[in-house]
Order: C-alpha cells, then sequence, then structure tokens
C-alpha cells in the first residue's frame, strides 16, 4: 500500500511539471511589442506631428498649394484638397473666418489654423 501511494505521488508530482499554468496560456497569447511595432509607431507619430517652423502670417489663403496647406496643424491632405476646391468653386477668400464653409474645418481647427493665414 505504502509503494502504491508513492507511485501516485510521484505521478503527480512529475504531471505538475507538464500542465499549463494560466498565467503561461496568458503571456504567450498577449501581443508582445518588439523593436520593428515600436519604430512603426514613432514613424507614424513623426509623419502626423506638423512641423513648428510656421510664422505668424506667412501663408496666403488664396495663393497656398495643397502642400502649403498640409503645413498647417490640423490640415491634412483631404482638408486641403477641400480649401483647394472650395476656392476653385466659390472665387477668392475675403476672411479667413470664410473657411468655415469648408468641409473639415471647424471652429478649432479654424482656431488653430487662424495665426498662420493671411488674406
Amino acid at each position: 500500500m505504502k509503494v502504491m501511494n508513492l507511485i501516485v505521488a510521484l505521478l503527480f508530482t512529475m504531471s505538475l511539471g507538464f500542465t499549463v499554468h494560466p498565467m503561461d496560456s496568458y503571456a504567450k497569447s498577449e501581443k508582445k511589442e518588439t523593436a520593428t511595432t515600436i519604430t512603426k509607431k514613432v514613424d507614424k507619430a513623426k509623419s502626423v506631428s506638423k512641423p513648428s517652423t510656421l510664422k505668424a502670417k506667412s501663408i496666403g489663403i488664396n495663393s497656398a498649394d495643397k502642400a502649403t496647406l498640409t503645413k498647417l496643424p490640423g490640415v491634412g491632405p483631404k482638408t486641403a484638397d477641400a480649401i483647394l476646391n472650395y476656392r476653385k468653386t466659390n472665387g477668392k477668400f475675403k476672411s479667413i473666418d470664410d473657411l468655415m464653409s469648408v468641409k473639415g474645418i471647424g471652429k478649432k481647427t479654424l482656431k488653430k489654423i487662424k495665426p498662420f493665414l493671411k488674406l
């Protein structure tokens, strides 16, 4: 009987080494950040941020091209296209506040870009 108990105890002890613990499976299923994913995140953040080299009243809203417009904070390629299309359809802007009529530009965006714009 003692031998049987010893065998059962031995088998039980050995089986503990082969079981999957919940923490192990959690760690394996968790997505790990590698150097590649971190680099991609940094590159994406750099591409989204705008350079702060703009000077006050440096961009003429009635003459700026798409590349110049995208330098404005909060203005991406789509919004720049919308500004150009609005200007083509309706003529020159009479005031900076007329930008509120452009799709993609609201009060917040206008407040951000207004210091850099001139007519």
